[in-house]
């Protein structure tokens, strides 16, 4: 029987991201979580991605089987190996899409900082203005961009800045990926510039018996540009783990 697969959704979107890849999972069985503050969820201040794979380790663990995929996509991955790191027990499988495993360097920060100067001063169209071209392939369509930069910017500024700090905090989960003892997907876009196919084959190589897929044409939000290609590879993947 195939396990159910829970979709983490990457930043600055919430939940409905995943709708056209869900739409195409056959007969899998699927979920979606929002991070805190995202999707009409609570937003406590100072929340952290391990609170996010602490609130999935619950909705894993009362369901049916008590365990699920998880398929988290650039933040949806942070939160998919802090889940690795503090509850394996939950996880049949992990897809780990367009993300890293490495902390934030200096850089980074100040640009995560800057970010969050930008959103919370009344500036958030501008700031995506900036984002938005480096999260997708400049093969990209018209329709695709579009409809990303209206998901995006229908996020509340204060919560996306408090996803902005989380996402600065966060630790190096390197270290943990010896231990990841579960059937693992890498999964990246082949255009990916911001966790780019060098970080996706870091994950592989250090997680014993990844299996490592590229994406053709697609950038960082490969599942939004190629939602065909991302769910066939993610619903085979789960099949087999059935």
């Amino acid at each position: 029987m195939t396990p159910p697969v829970l979709f983490l959704h990457p930043f600055p979107f919430d939940s409905g991201f995943w709708a056209p890849v869900v739409a195409r999972m056959r007969d899998a069985p699927t979920g979606v979580l929002d991070a805190p503050g995202f999707g009409g969820r609570p937003m406590p201040v100072g929340w952290s991605i391990a609170d996010w794979a602490e609130d999935a380790a619950e909705r894993i663990a009362a369901g049916p089987s008590g365990t699920a995929v998880v398929c988290g996509l650039s933040m949806g991955g942070y939160a998919a190996l802090a889940l690795a790191a503090g509850h394996p027990s939950v996880l049949a499988g992990l897809v780990l899409a367009d993300t890293k495993a490495g902390a934030d360097d200096e850089k980074a920060r100040a640009g995560r900082d800057a970010g969050i100067e930008k959103v919370t001063g009344g500036e958030m169209a501008a700031w995506l203005d900036d984002l938005m071209p480096k999260l997708v392939s400049p093969a990209a369509g018209d329709d695709v961009r579009a409809d990303l930069r209206a998901q995006a910017a229908r996020q509340d500024p204060s919560c996306v800045a408090e996803a902005l700090r989380a996402l600065r905090d966060r630790p190096d989960r390197t270290g943990d990926l010896a231990r990841i003892a579960v059937p693992t997907l890498v999964v990246v876009g082949e255009d990916d510039g911001v966790t780019p196919p060098a970080a996706a084959r870091a994950l592989h190589d250090g997680i014993d018996g990844s299996r490592l897929e590229t994406i053709p044409g697609a950038g960082h939000l490969s599942a939004a540009e190629r939602p065909d290609e991302f769910a066939s590879l993610v619903a085979e993947f789960a099949e087999g783990i059935g």
